[in-house]
């Protein structure tokens, strides 16, 4: 007899407020995808095919957009991420400029190491270093002899600490070749000066080099991928076609606002992956030259911190400083 007041005690009790947060469906509003490059290349093509996967489940409907930042070697597009709120709606598509720009810039506008969460990395490759089709040199030991004779060459990049000026700074390290550095604003007006023939060489992603190349406008002359592309198995490594042991490899990754929930990043980790192992998706970025590189969360975030080690100790070495 005396359990029923008590039964009726607690049934009379009210029940705990469940916060509104949990009760709300996530995400409670469409994504955005940021990216800080122009339209076009391996980055804005890996956004653009999360885009579409995305939508037709992870959003729930609601739409996912794409937004490109170009700018300040990334650096404003990965502000803007660290000004977002922690709820895993606005995220960032970014590549190795994400681990090269902490040791580059000082002040940057964010902290790289405690304002991001790491959550999918996305591909990886190489770059190739290409010659306009004109050019004497038919391999890398013939424009390292070349770059000998004329007392140096003028290589251009898609920007000052981008991967495509770390790999000249490198090469010119370990050949101990002069070879001088001509930034551009992106890749874009970079390939056009590189067809004429106003700069010499260039190392770029192969999502920019092939299609020039199939074209008959560009020679690809090697590869700093550890092994040959499977877009272009013909080109040979760097290492293959110079006897250097220089590999350097881009990656692109995806990148949440530090503070957003574990079973959000989950999620979002879980939705990259199933992307990457779409075959039709895994077929189009190997066609690009780019590789599907999935990988646990916490391994991703581990491989991040590396990279920012490696260029750091690079851009020491070799005394790079900001455009």
């Amino acid at each position: 007899m005396r359990r029923r007041p008590l039964l009726a005690a607690l049934l009379s009790t009210p029940a705990p407020a469940i916060p509104a947060r949990a009760q709300e469906p996530w995400p409670a509003r469409g994504l955005t995808l940021l990216v800080g490059v122009a339209p076009g290349g391996t980055a804005d093509l890996a956004a653009r095919l999360l885009a579409q996967e995305f939508a037709k489940g992870l959003s729930g409907g609601r739409p996912v957009v794409v937004e490109n930042k170009p700018g300040a070697a990334t650096q404003i597009a990965t502000a803007e991420l660290a000004r977002s709120a922690p709820d895993g709606t606005t995220l960032l598509v970014a590549g190795a400029p994400f681990a090269i720009n902490p040791g580059l810039f000082r002040g940057l506008p964010y902290d790289s190491r405690a304002d991001f969460a790491p959550v999918a990395m996305l591909v990886r490759n190489g770059l190739m270093l290409m010659v306009p089709a004109a050019s004497p040199a038919k391999d890398a030991a013939g424009l390292l002899a070349l770059a000998r004779a004329r007392g140096g060459l003028n290589l251009a990049s898609a920007g000052n600490g981008s991967m495509s000026h770390l790999a000249i700074e490198i090469l010119a390290g370990r050949s101990g070749v002069p070879l001088t550095h001509v930034p551009y604003r992106g890749t874009g007006p970079a390939l056009p000066d590189l067809v004429a023939g106003h700069v010499e060489a260039m190392f770029d992603n192969p999502s920019a080099a092939l299609p020039l190349a199939r074209e008959g406008k560009l020679r690809l002359l090697a590869y700093t991928g550890a092994a040959r592309s499977p877009a272009a198995p013909e080109v040979p490594t760097l290492e293959e076609a110079t006897g250097l042991p220089i590999t350097a490899e881009n990656w692109f990754g995806l990148f949440a606002r530090a503070g957003t929930p574990a079973p959000v990043l989950d999620r979002l980790h879980d939705a990259a992956g199933a992307v990457l192992s779409d075959p039709a998706i895994a077929e189009r970025l190997r066609r690009d030259g780019s590789e599907p590189a999935p990988m646990p969360r916490q391994a991703f975030a581990d491989f991040v911190g590396r990279e920012m080690e490696v260029w750091a100790a690079v851009i020491r070495e070799r005394g790079i400083q900001p455009g």
